[in-house]
């Protein structure tokens, strides 16, 4: 099939001459997760994961993607002709490189659809490719996957969403924006990123599975608030409420052409990284334009005091689940018949009992054994694997509540352990404790942060291939920016009232995955004379697993720690829970 695919593709280039085609992991608003509709990379290539970039040429074809996935990939791609590219690892080549070697006369004709690429992609590659040709105006993945049947376009709801949960009226977050923008003397903002755009807006919808947004554009100036949306989304309570906020409503298509009415010397302020080329390739000559991140990214990563108090209830809430879910597992495992997926599926009916649960924040990881050892490993009910009174399950999941939105990782025992492990474990546990309790200056980004994280595997010349925090949006995606902690570089530092995971990991292929996940608020530490410290506060409530921990390993700091973040979980949740569920929790939150 894929193979099939791909020579059909093939056949679209050569009537254009085309010498080779990209399709990244894309949609018009540069999103993480897609709707289905915009999965091409997944359609022409199989592989499920959420990063990655294909690059087909007449002779070859292959899959950039991080080192999340490895191992995912490797399986997925084994159907098909398409290669593996890893990238971050030694001697890797990136698709620039590919390029060259391929066409190394420094000449060809590139194609891709630029409906679903970056200008900043767009940029990267004109920087490094000079004397190719880029064809940006084709969509052949479209053309192919229409003949066999392509997913409709998503066409949710929207809803309003009360400032009772985001703290802030939708008139004074366009009133801040407008603010920014009078500062920096920018006539126009140009946004497309779905999160920003429902934050400013304060709705939320479903156009994407687990992230509650709608397909939209917005763009805002001194006078004009214009969102650019399928208007038949819009139940008559919403457009009036837009109306009320002096927000107009226009059709999702026309974004361009009102792009290119701007008027010369007039100011454009846009994020190329989250602006597609064809909206791009609209503005006019004349137009000025300024890049930058978007201003509302800037805005909505900075939680504000009810947006912090409600998703404090949120975790609360999915500590319940939790808990109630962890001890259902451990009851059950015996039986022999609960696999990954019917755990995942108990797990969301935990979640679905509790208060103002909207629906999950991710696609939940229920990874057992060897299967945690791939970070974004995903479990089907098509390749069943049962988990068994032995070694370590992984949980990595997440809820979207109407207070808050939650992203948890815990590992626990489920019976023996080998030596490896409780080894492992106890180390991932101290790289998680090292980031929580950090204390730094004001000003400093996530790569310093990282390496609070990384020492203590460092130190034994081990480590993990994915970033150590992301920034956790409210009621929106749980991957948020600008902030990161990570090693690839990012220069936006840690601020107050910032929400960032802090998830160190620990993945030995064929035998088994560790990951231990917490939520954290970045909060005002000391002053002194050397300057303004920060800290983080945590804000997930459940207990971590002390049965695979060798207490020997750990520092008198890290045992009080440890006991004291148990304690902490008992006393939040034991109100709410009772019967065997209270005693599990009891047991699990005893003191080492």
């Amino acid at each position: 099939m894929i193979n099939e695919r791909i020579s059909k593709l093939r056949k679209l280039m050569a009537k254009r001459n085309i010498d080779a085609y990209i399709v990244p992991s894309s949609d018009p608003h540069q999103s993480e997760y897609l709707a289905d509709y915009y999965k091409t990379r997944q359609f022409i290539t199989g592989f499920t994961g959420s990063a990655g970039t294909a690059v087909i040429t007449t002779k070859k074809s292959g899959l950039w993607t991080d080192g999340r996935y490895f191992i995912q990939a490797a399986k997925e791609l084994s159907v098909g002709e398409v290669e593996l590219y890893k990238m971050g690892v030694p001697d890797s080549i990136s698709i620039e490189e590919f390029l060259l070697k391929e066409f190394p006369n420094g000449v060809a004709k590139i194609a891709f659809d630029g409906n679903n690429t970056s200008v900043a992609e767009y940029e990267n590659l004109m920087r490094k490719l000079p004397n190719f040709e880029f064809i940006t105006d084709v969509d052949y993945i479209g053309d192919i996957w229409n003949e066999e049947g392509r997913p409709a376009k998503p066409d949710s709801k929207v809803y309003i969403f009360d400032e009772k949960y985001s703290g802030e009226s939708t008139s004074d977050r366009i009133a801040r924006i407008r603010s920014m923008m009078k500062e920096r003397g920018i006539d126009y903002h140009f946004i497309g990123s779905l999160d920003d755009i429902a934050y400013v807006l304060n709705i939320r919808a479903n156009d994407v599975q687990c992230n509650p947004v709608v397909i939209s554009y917005l763009l805002i100036s001194e006078n004009t608030c214009n969102l650019y949306i399928d208007k038949s989304k819009l139940s008559q309570e919403v457009a009036d409420y837009l109306k009320e906020n002096n927000i107009s409503i226009k059709a999702y298509e026309v974004i361009a052409r009102d792009i290119s009415d701007i008027e010369a010397k007039k100011t454009l302020y846009l994020e190329t990284k989250k602006t597609n080329v064809a909206v791009y390739s609209s503005i006019g000559r004349g137009v000025n334009v300024v890049t930058g991140l978007n201003l509302t990214s800037i805005m909505k990563c900075h939680k504000n005091e009810i947006e912090i108090k409600n998703t404090k209830n949120a975790f609360i809430k999915d500590g319940v689940a939790l808990v109630r879910y962890l001890n259902w597992l451990e009851t059950g495992v015996s039986t022999g018949t609960i696999t990954e997926m019917i755990a995942s599926e108990k797990l969301l009916e935990f979640r679905k009992q509790q208060d103002l649960f909207i629906e999950d924040s991710f696609e939940s990881i229920s990874a057992y054994g060897a299967n945690a050892s791939m970070p974004h490993y995903k479990p089907s009910h098509e390749n069943p694997v049962k988990i068994e009174p032995r070694g370590l399950y992984l949980i990595d999941s997440g809820g979207h509540y109407l207070d808050g939105t939650t992203d948890i990782t815990r590992t626990v025992a489920l019976g023996k352990l080998k030596e490896e492990e409780i080894y492992h474990y106890t180390l991932v546990l101290k790289a998680h404790i090292a980031l929580m309790e950090a204390k730094f200056l004001e000003g400093t980004n996530g790569g310093y942060l990282d390496a609070f994280t990384r020492y203590n595997l460092w130190k034994n010349r081990i480590n993990f291939n994915h970033g150590t925090g992301h920034g956790v949006g409210h009621v929106l995606n749980v991957h948020e920016g600008p902030q990161r902690i990570g090693t690839a570089g990012n220069e936006y530092p840690m601020e107050v009232g910032m929400v960032t995971s802090d998830e160190p990991g620990i993945y030995i292929s064929g035998s088994h995955g560790i990951r231990i996940e917490n939520i954290m608020v970045c909060v005002k530490d000391e002053m002194t004379e050397f300057g303004q410290f920060l800290k983080f506060d945590n804000l997930t409530v459940v207990p971590i697993d002390t049965r695979p921990v060798d207490k020997s390993l750990l520092t008198e700091e890290e045992i009080v720690w440890l006991n004291d973040y148990n304690k902490m979980c008992y006393e939040k949740l034991s109100p709410y829970l009772s019967g065997h569920d209270l005693e599990y929790l009891r047991e699990q939150c005893k003191e080492i």
